[in-house]
């Protein structure tokens, strides 16, 4: 997650959510293949894979028809490292980080090539405890929208995670033209959550008229095992077939426990608790078949994919003079099944200065969903067809040797995440929940973009996208609670209208001596995201992101980095705007052991200026907040 916080263009949300250049919904990929995982459920993976496991970061804006259509805003690859060097040969990386606890991160990197055989092992560890501070106010107003009841509900929140990857197999080079093997991922996140907040009911003049105090756990134990079987075949001089079958499956073992009690004389305690399992189960299997002809490159493939999922969440209540109960109003059993089968065509040409290429893609997807139900709750079931052809295309020409321009063009889709289809609720603290929509359509984007490369060194990119049914995160008050009163507010998602992006982009990168070597890039945004939650709205945002990395190399084996970005007033989703926030990154390297080592010393956000504050607005009231991590974080690394 730091390296990609650090990536040109890339911002990370509270959430664990990915914005690449303004634009919502991408997709992450791990050595080409999809990670099947969003917001915090990523956030949580990504964050126990150590950098130093990493190879490169692939930013991969509009891609082309072989790749799966979904992610709006684009696509990024993480490749994680391999060596095919014959001999036995490895790394190792060790690193402990200081911030406000302690932090620690560990890989070893291992390959054996003779003969015939690759052998390779990636391990990696990362362990830390880390702590955030969370401040809202929400403001009720009456039906003269004047403030009638305050409630703020400032938020401690301390953990502890420890996460291990592994990455193991073998490439068998059966001849010149065939090479077979097989891959075996696995990984183990462990995070353990306590929760100390004070939530205060105030008149408009920030009278206290009652005050409760909350406590809670929130555990989660993320394993993730996998297995790829490949093979590669080269028919003829100009003609290669590529075989992939995967198998992945999830475990989640989830379990969260809060204690509630108004500060009065004599009153109960209130408790809640919740077992929220989850079992993903993944295979997919995928052909892609490549033909070099005379004047043009052929590329075909087919895909299927299917997903099954079995989430289970029990609730229970109980004071401390009443026993545990079950709690069905909100306890879930949901079951969900999705196929996504796919197939595309791309040819790719060059002729003189001109090179272009042109694909299409149809994807066609059918998912089904059970809610189980129980003495309260009724079963219910959903499900759904639908199928798309998804074009796109570049040309590019070389005006000279020191001008190139593009056109792209091309059309994406996101499927909401079977978590956000799940209807049932989760708490978040006593006073917000957060719930799924099984009536969320996929959004469609159509993206296009003409881009000038001067001498390899500075780009200049106009962008336009059109994104229809755009699902945002949205807040409703809990109608199902019986009682107004209660003043619960649901966190969900839905479809709420459209979402326009107008983009340009200067990125500038060469190094301006021998030694010191510069990449920058800025990103203005203007947004025009209109819908319907309770009220027609319309957001017309002016953003404007600059990130800026400089490598020095000096003498006798020291370097230099200093890094950053700043984003000024954003948003995203159609409730809420982000006060401006940035980071700035130091650090030195000096390289030992004769240079088969090196020790590097980092500081990330040295001012302390990453924070996520901003606005919400409500149906009948608004909410300021503010969110600030273990950000500031000196790392000494071998």
């Amino acid at each position: 997650m730091d390296v990609l916080e650090k990536s040109p263009g890339i911002t990370v949300s509270k959430d664990g959510s990915i914005i690449m250049k303004g634009k919502p919904a991408v997709t992450v990929l791990i050595d080409g293949k999809p990670t099947q995982l969003s917001g915090t459920g990523l956030q949580a993976y990504l964050s126990g894979i150590p950098a130093s496991q990493v190879d490169v970061v692939e930013l991969i804006e509009n891609p082309g028809a072989k790749y799966d259509a979904a992610g709006n805003a684009g696509i990024i690859n993480i490749k994680m490292k391999a060596n095919r060097l014959k001999g036995f040969n490895g790394s190792m990386n060790l690193s402990l980080g200081q911030g406000f606890f302690t932090k620690t991160g560990n890989s070893i990197n291992l390959n054996y090539r003779n003969g015939k055989v690759n052998l390779f092992l990636n391990y990696g560890m990362r362990a830390s405890r880390e702590k955030m501070d969370m401040w809202t106010l929400r403001k009720y107003v009456n039906t003269k929208n004047e403030d009638s009841v305050l409630l703020e509900q400032p938020n401690f929140q301390k953990s502890s995670q420890v996460g291990q990857n592994i990455k193991t197999g073998f490439d068998f080079f059966l001849n010149r033209n065939t090479t077979l093997g097989l891959v075996f991922t696995g990984g183990i996140f462990d995070r353990r959550q306590t929760t100390v907040a004070d939530i205060n009911w105030m008149d408009p003049y920030y009278n206290i008229d009652s005050s409760i105090n909350t406590m809670g756990e929130n555990n989660r134990k993320f394993k993730r095992g996998g297995v790829n079987v490949y093979g590669r075949f080269k028919i003829s001089e100009g003609s290669e077939l590529t075989v992939d079958l995967d198998y992945v499956s999830f475990t989640i073992i989830g379990d969260q426990q809060y204690q509630t009690r108004l500060v009065a004389p004599g009153s109960d305690i209130e408790l809640t608790k919740g077992d929220i399992p989850a079992k993903l189960n993944i295979f997919s299997a995928k052909a892609d078949y490549s033909k070099q002809f005379k004047k043009f490159l052929l590329e075909t493939g087919l895909k299927t994919a299917h997903n099954k999922t079995d989430n289970l969440a029990e609730y229970y209540l109980a004071t401390n003079n009443n026993p545990w109960q079950p709690d069905l109003r909100r306890s879930n059993h949901f079951l969900y099944n999705e196929t996504i089968s796919a197939a595309y065509a791309s040819v790719d040409a060059e002729k003189g200065k001109w090179h272009w290429q042109a694909g299409l893609r149809y994807e066609f997807t059918h998912y089904k969903a059970n809610q189980l139900g129980n003495a309260v709750v009724k079963d219910s079931a959903f499900k759904r067809n639908y199928g798309s052809i998804f074009p796109t295309a570049f040309v590019s020409y070389q005006a000279d040797s020191n001008n190139t321009i593009t056109l792209r063009a091309g059309k994406r889709i996101d499927r909401p995440a079977f978590q956000h289809l799940n209807p049932f609720q989760t708490i978040l603290n006593k006073y917000t929940y957060e719930a799924g929509n099984p009536f969320i359509k996929p959004q469609y984007t159509w993206n296009f973009s003409v881009a000038h490369t001067y001498k390899q060194k500075l780009t200049t990119e106009v962008s336009y996208s059109y994104l229809k049914d755009y699902f945002s995160q949205i807040f409703i008050l809990d109608s199902g609670s019986g009682n107004a009163n209660n003043n619960i507010m649901i966190y969900t998602r839905g479809n709420v209208g459209t979402f326009t992006n107008f983009g340009i982009s200067e990125t500038f990168q060469t190094s301006i001596t021998k030694w010191w070597s510069l990449t920058a890039v800025a990103v203005y945004n203007h947004k025009v995201i209109k819908g319907v939650v309770w009220a027609p709205f319309t957001a017309r945002v002016n953003q404007l992101n600059i990130s800026i990395n400089n490598q020095f190399q000096l003498k006798k084996g020291w370097s230099l980095e200093l890094s950053g970005y700043y984003q000024t007033k954003s948003q995203i989703d159609l409730q809420e705007w982000l006060e401006p926030q940035g980071e700035l990154n130091f650090g030195v390297g000096k390289q030992i052991l004769k240079k088969k080592g090196t020790l590097r010393l980092n500081i990330r956000d040295l001012t302390y200026f990453q924070n996520y504050s901003g606005y919400s607005t409500f149906e009948n009231s608004y909410e300021p907040f503010k969110i600030k991590w273990d950000s500031r974080v000196v790392r000494l690394k071998f």
